[in-house]
């Protein structure tokens, strides 16, 4: 589907409240995502200021709308953010959330056509081994990444993924590891145990991952109960050894939005000293979900076999954590809240700003 056009005073208007301090969170984070399905160049152009040019104690510096625009950089499928997000990865002055962020990007570009992959794998490669934990780990998973991207391209890969599955699903994210090919028969309970298992590289334990996730979304083409599977992936919320892939399970329960992954998103974000960076992510996936039961979307279809426990759970923890202490969860559930009105308002259209004329 062609994006709607969108006129550069339109655009504009939108990077003006994404860099305006005094503009609410929601209306930065609507006009950031504005800005992402927009197609014009300029769209991108300013989503890479905001991400580049502004660094705290700048008021228009935000790490949770500057991480997010990040994403979106990597997301579009565009290599001219490329520049812009090595400029951002190698900012020190920049919190590890949003060089992270950058570097995953990054890492999701590396598989477009036109793009010079050996200079992003030689990007990637300076900070493999920083002392910073996520961003060496991220451009670790990185660097797996662009070695199968090279093996598919020279092996000519002819098993087809479950990732192939997940595009039906979610046809405008790029999956920072693939899952296993369909000839690797694991079980729901061997890619849990691949999941938790910190002896095993961070790449493999992803795959494992977006595999779990692969058989939850089989389950529900299949009109069959998720929940098993489901569950089995909410255990690696936590998983052992990287608060990285922590934070990526959540961002994978929000995607899949079944109900009973509530009870263990809820204990994430309630546990203080867990990463922000994975309480963050939880609360997102808890608007997401929130979002389903109100609005009578579930995945399952069956409104009346999900306990009402759930989703006075999520907007219970939502709201409470709105009050955080960590500036990236409280901003979060902040979103998280208005996210999950959208998505329960049959009124609504896309989270984003939209265009006018």
């Amino acid at each position: 589907m062609t994006p709607k056009p969108v006129s550069e005073t339109e655009l504009r208007e939108w990077g003006r409240c994404l860099l305006n301090p005094s503009a609410t969170l929601v209306d930065r984070s609507r006009a950031l995502w504005g800005l992402r399905h927009a197609a014009e160049p300029l769209a991108l152009e300013l989503l890479a200021d905001f991400v580049c040019n502004y660094v705290k104690p700048s008021p228009i510096a935000n790490d949770l709308l500057q991480h997010e625009a990040a994403y979106c950089l990597g997301q579009r499928g565009d290599p001219e953010a490329i520049p812009y997000l090595l400029q951002a990865m190698r900012n020190d002055k920049h919190v590890v959330l949003i060089r992270h962020e950058a570097a995953e990007a990054l890492a999701a570009l590396s598989g477009c056509d036109v793009v010079n992959i050996d200079e992003i794998e030689k990007s990637l490669k300076e900070f493999a081994n920083s002392s910073i934990t996520e961003l060496a780990e991220t451009c670790q998973v990185g660097l797996k990444r662009i070695e199968w991207i090279k093996s598919k391209k020279t092996k000519h890969e002819a098993s087809q993924s479950p990732c192939d599955l997940a595009v039906q699903f979610f046809p405008n994210t790029i999956d920072p590891a693939p899952s296993f090919t369909t000839d690797v028969n694991y079980t729901d309970e061997q890619l849990r145990d691949l999941l938790l298992d910190p002896s095993k590289d961070l790449f493999t334990r992803f795959r494992a991952m977006f595999t779990l996730r692969d058989h939850v979304l089989q389950a529900i083409m299949d009109k069959t109960s998720p929940e098993k599977p489901a569950s089995l992936l909410a255990e690696g919320l936590t998983a052992p050894g990287s608060a990285l892939l922590r934070h990526e399970v959540a961002f994978v329960l929000g995607q899949l939005t079944v109900a009973c992954t509530v009870p263990p998103l809820s204990t994430c974000v309630r546990q203080i000293n867990e990463h922000p960076m994975v309480r963050h992510e939880a609360a997102e996936a808890l608007g997401s979900i929130l979002g389903e039961l109100e609005g009578k979307f579930l995945t399952s279809n069956v409104k009346s076999s999900v306990p009402k426990e759930y989703e006075n759970q999520a907007r219970d923890v939502l709201k409470e954590f709105t009050k955080d202490q960590e500036p990236v969860v409280r901003e979060s559930c902040v979103l998280a809240l208005d996210v999950a009105d959208y998505i329960a308002s049959p009124e609504q259209f896309q989270y984003a700003a939209v265009p006018q004329n």
